[in-house]
């Protein structure tokens, strides 16, 4: 029965309060369902502002994690540039290191100061020579080897032009230079170690003859000026440092457990007749002014081109060395000497060298033997082509003079030199300027005594129409001995002082049979006081 038909039935009051109590469980529901609504309505508020929560921390966390993972990247770029570049400095220094393993340079250089009894030589200040080598192993077995001189050199200028001048073409040329300079190669060449005892060689070679030529370097010395058979004369046919250009072999060949035996064996261009070509121009009081051009023609070095000679020399050493006490050599030089417009003849040199450590003193010499084969012949030869040894010109303002020499040419030239040496250090010099800082300083005292025999050495050449009228030659001889100390605090670096005493042949000139004393007509003899320094790097 529904609540209407029961409320019919019913009736009034009994109706109403029927009613009100069947609403009574409906009011209840709804309240009940309010609050589920708004209870359900909290909750999902509060599970929209979670998931609102959740989202920004999944967001914060994708932002956390892309930023960390930018900045992991970052430092792995970072460690790959910074590993790059130490990759790339340590190559460059490993590059760098290579080459400076690979390629020392070096040199060596020398000053002196001089004090003579001779007039024209003064008190003065020398710069002998400044050097410059590289030495460069190129790869293994392959070496180079360069040596470039500076002697009394400070500089050379040169100046030229090409204009038109008062309607014609005009041609400039001067060149300016410090006196006495020299600029020279004094070895140039490439190595290839086939085994110890046979390395190939070729180019610019030091000649092997004595042991001076070969190791010429100044701060190997203890006195401050070279040898008169190696350099005042000299007796060798060119003076050292004696370079030419060739090729041949060299090495060293072990006989037991001490003796070493070593050799060198080139082929050359070889020494030839060359010119030097010296003018004057000099102002004469009540006279013409003179210009003079004096042609002088001595041995020189072997060209470094094409071979006036069209003949090669031959040249070689070889010693043995028993111990590391010393060592014994002997060496030679063959060739021809004269260009093919002059009669062949031929020139040898002998030599003979060694050194030793008898302990307290060191002893080390060396003698040389040249001989210059037909000299008479290659004069008339040269004669012939020269046609006049002097011609002249005069005018009224002018005179002209051409004049032609032989020079430094001997049939016999010998000599020698010995050194004695003996190393100390007084210790009382340690704690002075001289002993501090360095390790193991040196006081060297030295003697070298020296002597030199010209045989028909070429006193004067005179020929006209090409014709020899005259050859003039006379015996010389030439000693010298040299007192002096020298300290080294460490090896490469000398400090030199020296007592010089020269002489020749009485009423002959010291000029006339050396290449350094510029002496008078009568002057024989000469004292001298050396103070010098030398260094190697």
């Amino acid at each position: 029965m529904t609540t209407r038909k029961i409320m019919r039935h019913i009736g009034g009051p009994t109706a109403i309060v029927v009613t009100l109590v069947a609403a009574s469980p409906v009011l209840g529901w709804a309240e009940d369902l309010n609050d589920r609504i708004e209870r359900m309505e909290h909750e999902l508020h509060e599970l929209k502002q979670q998931l609102k929560d959740e989202q920004a921390a999944r967001q914060k966390q994708q932002a956390d994690a892309q930023a960390a993972e930018a900045a992991k990247a970052a430092q792995a770029a970072k460690a790959a540039e910074a590993a790059k570049t130490a990759e790339v400095e340590k190559s460059s220094e490993s590059l760098t290191r290579e080459l400076l393993d690979r390629v020392k340079v070096g040199g060596y250089g020398s000053f002196r100061f001089e004090g003579s009894t001779l007039d024209e030589v003064k008190n003065t200040f020398t710069f002998r020579r400044f050097v410059l080598t590289t030495d460069a192993n190129i790869a293994p077995r392959l070496r180079a080897y360069f040596e470039v001189e500076f002697e009394r050199f400070r500089k050379l200028e040169l100046e030229k032009s090409l204009s038109v001048q008062d309607g014609g073409l005009t041609s400039s040329s001067s060149v300016e230079g410090t006196d006495d300079s020299e600029l020279s190669l004094e070895q140039g060449w490439l190595q290839y170690d086939l085994a110890d005892w046979a390395r190939f060689r070729a180019g610019a070679i030091l000649v092997p003859v004595g042991r001076f030529n070969i190791r010429h370097d100044d701060n190997l010395w203890d006195l401050p000026r070279r040898s008169l058979v190696d350099r005042g004369v000299p007796v060798l046919p060119v003076e050292a440092a004696w370079d030419e250009l060739g090729a041949g072999f060299n090495g060293d060949i072990p006989l037991s457990d001490t003796w070493l035996a070593s050799y060198q064996l080139y082929v050359m261009n070889g020494v030839t007749l060359d010119a030097n070509s010296e003018q004057l121009a000099q102002a004469r009081v009540g006279d013409t002014t003179l210009i003079e051009n004096e042609v002088e023609v001595k041995p020189s070095n072997g060209t470094f081109n094409l071979d006036t000679k069209d003949s090669k020399a031959l040249s070689g050493r070889f010693a043995v060395s028993p111990s590391l006490k010393g060592e014994i050599a002997a060496s030679f030089y063959w060739g021809r000497y004269t260009p093919d417009f002059l009669p062949s003849e031929h020139l040898y040199s002998i030599s003979g060298d060694g050194r030793w450590d008898f302990g307290i003193v060191e002893v080390e010499g060396e003698y040389v033997f040249t001989h210059f084969g037909g000299i008479e012949d290659a004069a008339r030869g040269f004669a012939q082509h020269a046609i006049f040894k002097e011609s002249e010109l005069e005018n009224d303002a002018v005179e002209h003079e051409v004049d032609f020499e032989l020079a430094n040419l001997a049939t016999d030239k010998q000599g020698y030199w010995i050194e004695l040496r003996h190393r100390f250090w007084p210790a009382f010099l340690n704690r002075t300027v001289l002993g501090s800082p360095f390790q193991h300083p040196q006081m060297v005292a030295v003697v070298r005594g020296e002597q030199v025999w010209l045989g028909d050495l070429i006193t004067n050449v005179d020929f006209r129409n090409g014709v020899l009228t005259a050859l003039d030659h006379e015996n010389r001889s030439l000693d010298r001995i040299t007192v002096g100390l020298a300290y080294r605090p460490v090896p490469q670096v000398v400090f030199q002082l020296a007592y010089e005493y020269t002489r020749t042949d009485s009423g002959k000139s010291l000029s006339s049979v050396t290449n350094f004393l510029p002496a008078g007509s009568t002057d024989n003899e000469s004292h001298a006081v050396l103070v010098g320094t030398a260094f190697g790097f």
